[in-house]
């Protein structure tokens, strides 16, 4: 006998006796793929008490399981394919996620109910199940009149011509997921991306880039004498002075541009797919001056000035690291030079730098 056969005649007689509803021609039709066979090893008596212990224990189980549980009949279309499903059973935790008595959702169609099921695909996935008898499992996020912002793991099986469906609810798992991997890719001070998401980033756009024939600029910025601000705002200010200067940073570029920080008082920003080299330049400006006003902390108003270097792909680099790498060379010459600018690198710098080496 299926499985999935075996489960649902257990499951309907119990139903039909609890909720008044004629559904024994269901329930006989998988008899008769499946209990016949018990009959050549037991007696009507022995099998029928058999069968009530199967369908008490099933439907205890489904009635105390602390995951939601529902059984759909499939609607056939003329050709007799499955296009939609009935509601036939829904336990009492499913009850509770939906609002609303399960008697009043037995018989109605799903995707009437649920429009979200054509919306999201969902109802097309189920369809496959019954075509294909494969099992179908997903993680579905949940937004609509019957089940608000909530994460469901969905398990799907085929019962005939009908499936049965298992969800739970895994909304603060994926919270605390998220979270966490929020915490590993973003400085925990600035709140902007860290050193490992900005390798992330960076590697992804080098990759985009390569394939469309684009270029990327690379800013690395730097806060002129942040340590003598720093040793005389204190530690404590000194962070807030950092997160300012981060979210000016990020309030400068568009959003498809990462700002990171790469630890003490160095920024990094990576801008894909840009213009002209002088738009590039137009942008450190405007970075450079935005974040360059004055900042009050404390009741005092620190005035600071930025340095900044610009390497571009390929040209100066095909790799992050060798990207990072210029920036940084170029930056430092900006500091050679009297601070408060910003220098793109160029033959001169890499020059001095295939010297040094």
């Amino acid at each position: 006998m299926p499985p999935d056969a075996r489960m649902y005649s257990w499951c309907v007689p119990i139903l039909s006796r609890s909720k008044g509803r004629t559904v024994g021609m269901i329930a006989n039709h998988f008899r008769g793929e499946g209990l016949a066979v018990q009959k050549t090893i037991s007696s009507p008596r022995r099998e029928k008490a058999f069968a009530f212990a199967d369908h008490t224990r099933f439907f205890a189980a489904a009635e105390c399981s602390l995951d939601d549980f529902y059984i759909f009949d499939g609607i056939p279309d003329a050709s007799g394919s499955i296009v939609d499903f009935r509601f036939s059973y829904i336990n009492p935790n499913a009850e509770r996620r939906l609002g609303v008595p399960r008697e009043t959702l037995y018989g109605k169609v799903l995707t009437e109910v649920r429009p979200f099921m054509i919306q999201s695909g969902l109802i097309h996935q189920y369809r496959e199940v019954v075509r294909t008898g494969i099992p179908y499992t997903c993680e579905v996020f949940i937004d609509d009149d019957m089940i608000k912002g909530t994460w469901l793991n969905v398990q799907v099986i085929r019962l005939g011509d009908g499936i049965a469906i298992t969800s739970r609810d895994v909304t603060e798992h994926r919270r605390r997921s998220d979270h966490a991997h929020y915490l590993a890719h973003h400085d925990h001070l600035t709140g902007l991306a860290n050193r490992t998401l900005l390798h992330e980033r960076l590697r992804a756009a080098i990759l985009r880039a390569t394939e469309r024939g684009r270029k990327i600029a690379v800013f690395l910025v730097d806060i002129d004498y942040f340590k003598q601000i720093n040793d005389t705002l204190g530690h404590a200010d000194g962070d807030v002075l950092l997160t300012a200067v981060g979210q000016r940073l990020l309030s400068s570029v568009r959003d498809s541009d990462t700002v990171a920080r790469m630890g003490g008082d160095e920024f990094v920003v990576v801008m894909p797919e840009f213009r002209s080299i002088q738009h590039v330049e137009s942008c450190i400006e405007q970075m450079i001056r935005s974040a360059s006003r004055p900042i009050e902390i404390g009741g005092r108003k620190i005035s600071l000035t930025l340095s900044a270097g610009v390497s571009i792909f390929p040209e100066d680099g095909c790799t992050a690291e060798d990207l990072l790498r210029n920036a940084d060379a170029a930056m430092y010459m900006v500091k050679d030079s009297g601070r408060n600018s910003f220098r793109v690198f160029d033959e001169c710098l890499r020059t001095k730098r295939r010297d040094t080496a």
